[in-house]
């Protein structure tokens, strides 16, 4: 009985969540233009999970970022193929069972009521909604995180499986690093809490976290000859978050391009220009946190305020966004009801928060209850503050503000009522109002180009050209002008695209990605030489640009030089030995040469990574 008492609360918590992220999932499929097109992180996560379905090394280094959830990505893909619905199906089903944990956590810190109430706010909380939906890392993030609380607060209190906790957080740390925060406070806590045999159960929680992280520990090791504990993003990252230009919010190292192989790219040779040498990743880690502590140096004030303003933004009502503006995206779904802002109110964390500190108040006396939860927020908060702040990385820690803020709801009490006004009423006026001013740079441009990329890649033109249209009018971007230029070559008016890349080299001189635009349009012109001479440019200033190394290969191809296009083909897949493009493009060259053997296998990698690509099925029907 006292199990049934526990199961169908979770299954209809659960349900309800999963019912609202199916909806969800269902009209963003018709109206989201990214919903099969990712974009930037979201893009990454894709392309490595399908190189990894395809049994084919996405990038020959230690891991940039954690690997956890590209693995699990990749493994839906072999489970149902390349299906972004599919896929998305799946987390909702991941994201239903979270809310159905947090009920359980919050009924094993409180009572059931709580629970419940937690746990539906949950299923209907915009931002969880969003980023269930999301090829990122935040929906299993959040599961296993959630899973892991509760293990523990049960081996608390039944002294036992230690081991289980531990191991579930070990596997949150190879989705994002900064649980090892967390796991290095457990053990203090264990210590502090069980005083017999004190030695015993940090141990065991220790030894379980590191199970699954010592063999990513040692793949990287093998791979780079360097110690990388899980992935060489941290460097980066930290420079993002402490430079003179830092607004401890936008996720772009100065001076480097804001597409996401673009700013690896940058990154990379950012710091092996400034070591005159190649370096591998976690040498390139290591030099940006070099130039983020050289800040601290030269203006150690500057960098306080910097600081203090990134843990103001944290709590802050407002969403940072990341890979797209979730202001402006929300329009496209029912989440344009549930997630708003205004000058005095950012619903629905600058509800959450106030609420949730009231509810700390008003728990305050079953503090040492409640310690591993606020261990947990905190260790989580001072893991991101170092670096930079945005919506989803403050996530993990939302279902517990919730629980408190539930709780805190539930003990109002008259005669306590001043100082949970005091608190409620101040926290709610200081996080509301966006001291911060962060969302008023907001770059409109850049969000209808966003949108007008997804509607060109699912070839709903119209829609594209309106989004453009609109971004064009208010920005000239290299990206912008890139679209333009391609969507004027596919109606044909090659000439007019020649003045649009023309116009991106004498706006951005020193950017490769104009000279790309300017040498891709040269050679849909048939101006070989003069988009040679482009590309080569491309790879003057950005030695890691795939693409610039294959269009060197296209044209070599075009002028009957195999040799020659081999090489350029090659060289990108050094760089990343999963580009598509590239792959197929080398079996041509190896079909020209007479081996047909060697151009199947290509194309039938390029097949796996691409299931869609109608070029390559058309390339293995000629060799039947």
């Amino acid at each position: 009985m006292q199990r049934g008492r526990v199961v169908w609360p979770f299954l209809a918590v659960a349900g309800v969540g999963l019912v609202v992220r199916v909806c969800y999932l269902l009209q963003a499929r018709q109206t989201d233009p990214l919903f099969f097109s990712p974009q930037l992180d979201a893009l990454y996560h894709h392309q490595w999970a399908m190189a990894i379905a395809s049994g084919m090394e996405f990038i020959h280094d230690a891991y940039f970022r954690a690997p956890l959830y590209p693995t699990f990505l990749a493994l839906l893909y072999k489970l149902f193929g390349v299906n972004l619905l599919a896929a998305r199906l799946v987390q909702a089903v991941i994201g239903g069972a979270s809310c159905g944990l947090l009920y359980l956590v919050s009924k094993r810190l409180f009572d059931s009521r709580t629970g419940s109430a937690a746990g539906l706010i949950m299923g209907v909380y915009p931002l969880f909604i969003y980023f269930d939906g999301e090829l990122l890392i935040s929906v299993m993030l959040v599961f296993l995180l959630l899973l892991g609380m509760l293990l523990l607060l049960r081996s608390r209190e039944r002294d036992r499986h230690w081991w289980l906790p531990g191991f579930v957080f070990g596997l949150a740390a190879i989705a994002r690093p900064n649980v090892l925060a967390f796991l290095v406070v457990v053990p203090l806590w264990l210590i502090l809490e069980f005083r017999r045999d004190w030695w015993q159960k940090p141990l065991i929680f220790s030894l379980a976290a590191l199970v699954p992280i010592l063999p990513v520990t040692i793949r990287n090791y093998l791979v780079s000859r360097q110690l990388v504990v899980i992935a060489w993003q941290g460097g980066t990252n930290f420079y993002i978050g402490n430079n003179e230009y830092s607004d401890g919010t936008t996720a772009i190292v100065p001076g480097t391009r804001g597409t996401w192989w673009g700013g690896y790219n940058d990154v990379k040779t950012g710091a092996e220009r400034a070591l005159g040498r190649r370096l591998k990743g976690a040498e390139i880690d290591r030099f940006w946190f070099g130039r983020g502590f050289e800040f601290w140096r030269r203006m150690p004030g500057r960098a306080l305020l910097l600081t203090l303003k990134k843990l103001y933004l944290w709590f802050a009502g407002y969403e940072v966004s990341n890979d797209r503006d979730l202001y402006f995206f929300k329009r496209y779904t029912f989440l344009n009801l549930l997630l708003f802002k205004t000058g005095w109110l950012k619903f629905p964390f600058g509800v959450v928060l106030p609420l949730a500190l009231v509810g700390i108040l008003q728990t305050q006396r079953r503090w040492r209850q409640l310690l591993p939860v606020y261990l947990f927020i905190g260790a989580w908060t001072l893991s991101f503050i170092p670096f930079f702040v945005t919506a989803r990385y403050r996530m993990p820690v939302v279902p517990f503000f919730i629980l408190l803020a539930v709780e805190g709801v539930r003990q109002l009490e008259a005669r306590r009522l001043v100082p949970v006004l005091a608190i409620g009423l101040g926290s709610f006026l200081l996080f509301n109002l966006n001291l911060a001013g962060t969302g008023r740079m907001a770059d409109p441009g850049q969000n209808h180009l966003t949108a007008a990329m997804g509607w060109h890649s699912q070839g709903r033109i119209a829609e594209a050209a309106a989004e453009l249209s609109r971004a064009l009018e208010l920005d000239s971007a290299t990206n912008i002008l890139s679209l333009q230029a391609t969507l004027l070559v596919e109606q044909g008016r090659v000439a007019e695209a020649r003045g649009i890349g023309a116009a991106a080299v004498r706006l951005h001189p020193e950017d490769p990605d104009a000279w790309g635009i300017s040498g891709n349009v040269l050679a849909a012109a048939g101006e070989l030489d003069s988009a040679w001479c482009c590309f080569q440019r491309v790879i003057e200033l950005d030695p890691y640009s795939v693409e610039g190394w294959n269009n060197l290969g296209n044209i070599a191809l075009t002028r009957g030089e195999l040799g020659r296009a081999r090489g350029f083909y090659e060289q990108a897949l050094l760089i990343n030995p999963s580009f598509p493009t590239a792959l197929f493009h080398l079996g041509l060259v190896n079909y020209y040469e007479g081996k047909r053997d060697s151009a199947h296998i290509l194309w039938q990698k390029v097949l796996r990574l691409d299931p869609n690509n109608e070029l390559v099925r058309q390339a293995l029907q000629e060799l039947r």
